[in-house]
């Protein structure tokens, strides 16, 4: 069961290195391999058979993951950013086209 919390945060890590990179594609693609890993460990059920030091492991695990998982929507944030303000100004320009055809 470690497995899939161990493999998630390899994903994970690979992760926040593509969004440090700055590549998108690859973010994107580990973040597909992410999800796999996540819905296999959920239809393994084997989550639920941790105990005493694999408890503490899973933690660690997660804390990890959800300290890169922070990172990394602080580091796609201007580029979302951009991405609002370019979709912004289309919505206005096609308004304004609109209203002067």
């Amino acid at each position: 069961a470690l497995w899939y919390y161990e493999s998630i945060s390899a994903a994970s890590g690979h992760m926040l290195h593509a969004a440090q990179e700055g590549d998108w594609d690859e973010l994107v693609e580990q973040e597909k391999a992410c999800a796999r890993l996540i819905d296999a460990l959920r239809a393994s059920g084997s989550e639920r058979h941790l105990s005493g030091e694999s408890l503490k492991r899973k933690g660690v695990i997660l804390r990890k993951v959800l300290a890169e998982d922070a990172e990394i929507r602080r580091l796609l944030q201007p580029r979302l950013n951009r991405l609002e303000q370019l979709l912004h100004s289309s919505a206005t320009a096609r308004r304004l086209g609109d209203t002067y055809r």
